[in-house]
């Protein structure tokens, strides 16, 4: 835990090449500019990584995806941009928590997000994504966060079944562009 500090520069790339049972690493509230190291792929046993509240920029290297063991995956409040790349999200299907909120990114949810079946929290607030939630967002069945706040998401929301989303106490949909009307299975969220 090297949080709270000054570090500037780049983030390391030799974490995993030099401590290969490295499982926990967060490095928030720094000064880390530059893109993410795609070193981190090579970090098997990697559960942990929080990098939230730096300067980082650029898109997600597809060679993170590779660190198939994350469980939790925190980049908020930095410059990332890019989409996210559906063929690629779905190598790390051990994900309980995914924040990228608080970036550039752009397009839409992949429907491959669907795969993630351990998914608690979704966090993708205030980036410029679009388009309309994907149906299988429903096979994410422990959710229990959702946060899409401040995006250009539109679309109706009835192509998601929330009737499958029984564990979902946050759905913070504000300052988008969805249409129609609230799905019925949204009040089958018992919890919300």
């Amino acid at each position: 835990n090297a949080s709270n500090n000054s570090f500037t520069g780049q983030i390391p790339s030799h974490f995993c090449s030099s401590s290969p049972g490295l499982t926990v690493l967060i490095l928030c509230q720094n000064q880390f500019s530059g893109s993410i190291p795609p070193g981190f792929g090579n970090c098997s046993m990697l559960k942990v990584l929080r990098a939230g509240h730096n300067k980082l920029s650029g898109p997600l290297p597809g060679e993170l995806f590779n660190a198939t063991s994350l469980e939790y995956l925190y980049l908020t409040n930095n410059g990332l941009q890019g989409i996210l790349d559906g063929a690629h999200i779905t190598n790390l299907r051990n994900l309980v928590f995914l924040d990228l909120g608080g970036n550039n990114f752009s397009g839409g949810i992949p429907d491959s997000i669907g795969q993630l079946k351990r998914l608690e929290e979704l966090h993708l607030e205030h980036n410029n994504m679009s388009g309309e939630l994907p149906s299988s967002l429903s096979d994410c069945r422990n959710l229990v966060k959702i946060d899409l706040k401040s995006n250009k998401f539109n679309g109706e929301l009835s192509k998601v079944n929330f009737f499958n989303l029984s564990n979902l106490k946050i759905l913070d949909l504000l300052f988008n562009n969805f249409t129609g009307t609230i799905p019925e299975s949204i009040y089958s969220c018992s919890n919300l």
